[in-house]
C-alpha cells in the first residue's frame, strides 16, 4: 500500500512537470512577446533577458544587456516611461518564426522638447532654476495632465526553440554590422575608398536596407569617379628640378629643406596640387615623408599658392625661398629623396 503510494506521488509529480513544461514550450510567440515588452517598459530587464533568445544570449549576457538598460532616470523621464504603452497588432508565423507588428504609444517627444524649451527659457529671464528644479517642475506638469503621445509601429522577430519561443534580435549580424561599419569609415578616413566600398558592400549583404551603407557607396562611386578621373590627369603634371638640401637661415645655421618645379602640360585649369616628399638614409629607404601644397586656392590661402595652375603654366618659390622639412630623422642623407604627385584638385 506504501509502495503504491509513492508510486502515485511520483506519477503526480512527474505529471505536474511535464504540465509546466508544456505550458513553457507551448507558450504562445504573442504571449512570450506581451511578457518581454511589459516587462521591458516597466524596468523589469532582468525578467526581460529571460524572453529573449539563446543565440541572443550568446552574443550579450545578462550583465551587459543591464548596462545598456539600467539607467538611473529622473522622475521627469518616470513620468514619460510610465506612459509607453503597446498593442500587439498582428502575429505571423511561419514555421519556427514568427513576425509581430506592434503599435507602440510614446510620448511626443517634439511637443515635450517645445515645453522644455518654455521651462528653461523662463528660467534664464526669471527665477533661476537647475536642472532637477526643471526636470521636477515638468515632472508635476503631466502629472496633471496628458502627456501628448506619438503611435509608431514596431516589428519583432521570435523564434520556435527547445525553451518555446523567444524574442529574437539577432544581435550577432548587428554586432558583425558593427564591426563593419567601424572599419568602413576608418578605410575612409585612410581614403582607402575601394576597401571602404567593400565594406558597406558587406553591411548591405548583412542588411540589404541599411539606407547609412546605401548612401555612402553612392559617395564613394563618385570619389570612386573622381579619383580615375584625376589619375588620368595627373601624368600631365610634371614635377621637376627636385632639389633637397640643409638650408642657412638668419635664425638657423642648418635647417632641411625641399625646393622643385611644376608644369602642367595638361588642358584643365588646376586649383590644388598635393606633393608628397619622400625623405630617405643612407641606404635609401624611406625614413620620412612631408605633404606641401604648392598650389592651393581657397579663400584663405594667400600669396604665391592662391593662383590656379593653368594648362602650359609653370609653378616655382622664389628665389631664396624654399620648404621646410621640420622633424626630419637626422638620419636623413642630405639630398636623398623622392617626391610623387599625391592628388589634384580641378577648377571647374
Amino acid at each position: 500500500m506504501k509502495k503504491h503510494i509513492e508510486q502515485m506521488a511520483v506519477m503526480c509529480v512527474l505529471t505536474i512537470l511535464l504540465l509546466l513544461g508544456c505550458d513553457k514550450i507551448g507558450s504562445s510567440p504573442k504571449k512570450i512577446l506581451s511578457k518581454y515588452l511589459d516587462a521591458s517598459l516597466h524596468g523589469r530587464h532582468e525578467e526581460a533577458y529571460q524572453y529573449i533568445s539563446a543565440k541572443d544570449k550568446a552574443v550579450k549576457n545578462l550583465q551587459e544587456y543591464l548596462s545598456e538598460n539600467l539607467k538611473e532616470e529622473s522622475p521627469f523621464a518616470q513620468a514619460l516611461a510610465s506612459k509607453i504603452s503597446y498593442k500587439i497588432k498582428e502575429v505571423t508565423i511561419t514555421g519556427n518564426n514568427a513576425k509581430a507588428s506592434v503599435e507602440v504609444i510614446t510620448p511626443d517627444f517634439g511637443v515635450i522638447f517645445e515645453d522644455i524649451l518654455g521651462v528653461a527659457f523662463k528660467s534664464v529671464f526669471g527665477e533661476k532654476k537647475d536642472e532637477k528644479e526643471i526636470e521636477k517642475i515638468l515632472a508635476e506638469k503631466y502629472k496633471e495632465k496628458d502627456i501628448p503621445v506619438a503611435t509608431t509601429m514596431q516589428i519583432f522577430d521570435l523564434i520556435n526553440g527547445p525553451e518555446g519561443w523567444k524574442i529574437f534580435f539577432d544581435w550577432e549580424t548587428k554586432k558583425k554590422i558593427d564591426e563593419a561599419m567601424s572599419q568602413a569609415k576608418q578605410l575612409e578616413k585612410e581614403k582607402e575608398i575601394y576597401a571602404a566600398k567593400d565594406k558597406y558592400q558587406e553591411v548591405l549583404e548583412l542588411n540589404s536596407k541599411m539606407v547609412e551603407a546605401t548612401e555612402k557607396i553612392k559617395e564613394l562611386n563618385k570619389e570612386i569617379k573622381s579619383f580615375k578621373e584625376k589619375q588620368t590627369y595627373i601624368k600631365n603634371v610634371v614635377l621637376y628640378d627636385l632639389k633637397a638640401k640643409y638650408y642657412k637661415t638668419y635664425l638657423e645655421d642648418r635647417v632641411p629643406g625641399v625646393k622643385f618645379k611644376l608644369k602642367n602640360k595638361g588642358n584643365r585649369i588646376l586649383k590644388e596640387v598635393e606633393v608628397t616628399i619622400y625623405f630617405k638614409d643612407a641606404n635609401g629607404t624611406i625614413i620620412a615623408e612631408k605633404i606641401y601644397y604648392p598650389v592651393l586656392v581657397t579663400e584663405y590661402s594667400f600669396g604665391n599658392d592662391n593662383k590656379p595652375l593653368k594648362p602650359n603654366y609653370i609653378w616655382q618659390l622664389e628665389q631664396e625661398k624654399f620648404y621646410k622639412a621640420d622633424s626630419i630623422p637626422s638620419e636623413w642623407k642630405e639630398g636623398a629623396i623622392s617626391a610623387k604627385i599625391t592628388n589634384i584638385e580641378f577648377a571647374e
